[in-house]
């Protein structure tokens, strides 16, 4: 979109129902952003009683009180959607399913109650900085009249919800990582202790683990109770280095050493951010790609940050990898018997020898597959590098599936434990190779194998059993729907593997997909799937960058190129060239705009027309 009048000027994109640019750039500014996934939402386990001074009867212990339980009246209504028929709409009678209210707690600024129990007096509340009135709207207005940093600081302010890591620039030359939402405070946080479980769990209800009160707002503060100060909230401006990176990774450090609790405010609290963020494995990528050039002192150019976001290269697989190829090297002067007879497999040393010389991108490797190395989003077959690639990169997402479950998911199982989410999981599995003798903090020995004695044979032989069942899975029925039963492991295409549907959010014919496309776990360009994935549908995912985009700002203008997976409403005309990395330039000036121009629509209103 591009918007001019009452003092704007300013094109990007929007979302629907907001009647201004959420990113983009105006005539001196530009500004993107990523999730920074602050935790602004806690759940609580009430003590629910009956209080017939309550507007339900029912009410919650906190702090030694009755807390009164209100009831929000709820109407639906559907669209039958008859042929021929404007707004047919009907109202949902309410049923055990289709409640005809909703229970909230004016304790938790009118959190729902989302379940209950009146025979035990158990109850769940759900608390969020959202259900406060809230600002973001004027943000978004501000930053669309920003003329430099303090302007949009200023608007920042009322961004209150919905975190994110701001990525700014002007044409005077200044950059700036900032950090938007609001935060809450807990009591218990406050104290520097912590109330049964920590926030990312049930919380405690009775008061102790309750958001903090408002003591005195910060300025243009929307939450009612204690947030964390603007001062406090750690910002990067104009840095030394000259860049700065943000990939959805923790941008403060307070996660970094696995404990997300054990950093301090200056007034003794806890400060808490978020149990955990992106391991890190795309900022570091970034890095090292920004690292090379600066140190080879090539300049940076736009068209260096547009292959930046198209990067596909599995960033953990430089690590991975070599622990595989020093197993089998390893293997035929073992004393286990098993790990003798691995290394005598021709398929393992196929595979291995394939990973060897990966250079750890991800190519479909097939004629229909969308890959970054195509152009305007028309497939073209692939070269025998990329078919070699594909292969290679097939090989190397099952096996670490199969290796995070031989080496993390087994022993934690075999203990009825649950096993981590993938980002820890990984960081889990890198963590356990890198130790001699594979014993957790907890003193849980990850790489028990009866009948071996020695850990680094222990080690190598979950590692090769787990490239050992990657290539009986890829040949057999799991993978069949993908590679036909094929033991030629040229078949093992990336692109069979990894496809992706874009859902529309009304379902049905407006889906798109499935596309074969490149790219996999924590690459640049975010693709993520199933770490674990066993199967051929293991593989497929259902989002990635809802926008490329990169900005040149100079001091005659900005000059910006962006992409999107869809046009407005239905229309796909955009998809194609998001496929496969490519971008549309953002017009700004008339005379670009009329020569692209293919359409022009004038809406005027009628003279008889009253306010």
């Amino acid at each position: 979109m591009h918007l001019r009048g009452g003092g704007i000027d300013v094109s990007g994109e929007s979302f629907p129902g907001t009647p201004t640019i959420a990113q983009g750039q105006n005539a001196r500014v530009a500004w993107g952003s990523t999730v920074n996934p602050l935790d602004v939402t806690d759940v609580f386990a009430e003590h629910l009683v009956l209080d017939l001074d309550s507007p339900t009867g029912l009410a919650v212990r906190n702090d030694g009180e009755n807390r009164p339980v209100e009831a929000v009246p709820q109407l639906y209504r559907v669209n039958r959607r008859t042929p021929g028929e404007v707004d047919d709409v009907d109202l949902v009678p309410p049923s055990a399913e289709v409640l005809p209210v909703t229970l909230t707690l004016p304790l938790r600024d009118g959190g729902p109650i989302v379940d209950f129990d009146l025979a035990t007096g158990t109850a769940l509340s759900v608390q969020w900085t959202g259900f406060s009135a809230t600002r973001e709207l004027d943000a978004f207005l501000a930053f669309a009249k920003a003329g430099d940093l303090d302007d949009f600081r200023a608007g920042l302010r009322r961004f209150d919800v919905g975190s994110q890591n701001f990525a700014y620039a002007d044409v005077d030359g200044r950059i700036a990582y900032l950090p938007g939402g609001e935060l809450p405070l807990r009591e218990d946080l406050e104290a520097g202790t912590v109330a049964g479980l920590p926030p990312w769990f049930v919380r405690d209800g009775s008061g102790a683990a309750d958001w903090a009160p408002l003591p005195a707002p910060e300025p243009d503060q929307a939450v009612p109770h204690a947030i964390l100060p603007a001062a406090e909230v750690p910002e990067l401006v104009d840095p030394p280095a000259g860049f700065f990176v943000n990939a959805n990774n923790d941008p403060f450090g307070t996660t970094l050493d696995g404990d997300p609790l054990n950093t301090r405010r200056p007034g003794g609290g806890i400060l808490y951010f978020n149990p955990g963020y992106d391991i890190g494995l795309r900022a570091g990528r970034i890095t090292a790609l920004l690292r090379a050039a600066i140190d080879a002192g090539r300049p940076l150019t736009a068209a260096d940050m547009v292959a930046i976001q198209a990067d596909t290269v599995v960033p953990d697989a430089a690590v991975l990898v070599p622990y595989l190829r020093a197993a089998l090297e390893r293997a035929p002067g073992a004393a286990a018997p098993e790990l003798r007879d691995l290394a005598a497999d021709p398929r393992l040393a196929e595979a291995v020898g394939r990973l060897a010389a990966w250079d750890g991108s991800t190519p479909t490797g097939t004629p229909e597959g969308y890959d970054a190395a195509d152009v305007d989003g028309v497939p073209v077959g692939p070269t025998a590098e990329e078919a070699a690639a594909s292969v290679a990169a097939t090989i190397h997402q099952v096996w670490r599936g199969r290796a995070v479950a031989a080496i993390v998911d087994a022993p934690l199982v075999a203990r009825d434990l649950p096993v981590p989410d993938d980002q820890q999981a990984l960081s889990a599995l890198r963590q356990l190779l890198e130790s001699p003798s594979g014993v957790g903090a907890s003193g849980l020995d990850f790489f028990a194998v009866p009948g071996v004695a020695d850990a680094g044979e222990r080690r190598d032989l979950l590692l090769l059993r787990a490239l050992d069942e990657t290539l009986d899975l890829l040949a057999g029925p799991a993978f069949a729907p993908a590679f036909g039963g094929s033991v030629d492991q040229d078949d093992y295409r990336w692109g069979r593997l990894h496809t992706l549907t874009l859902e529309h959010p009304l379902g049905g014919e407006r889906d798109r997909g499935p596309f074969q496309v490149d790219g996999g776990s924590y690459v640049v360009d975010a693709s993520n799937h199933d770490l674990r994935g066993a199967d051929a549908e293991g593989f497929t995912f259902g989002s990635g960058p809802n926008r490329r985009a990169v900005a040149e700002l100079l001091p005659d203008g900005i000059r910006a190129v962006s992409s999107l997976p869809g046009g407005t409403g239905d229309d796909t005309d955009l998809l194609g060239r998001w496929l496969t990395n490519d971008t549309y330039p953002v017009r700004r000036t008339d005379a670009d705009i009329e020569a692209a121009a293919a359409e022009v629509i004038e809406l005027r209103p009628l003279a008889s027309w009253r306010p």
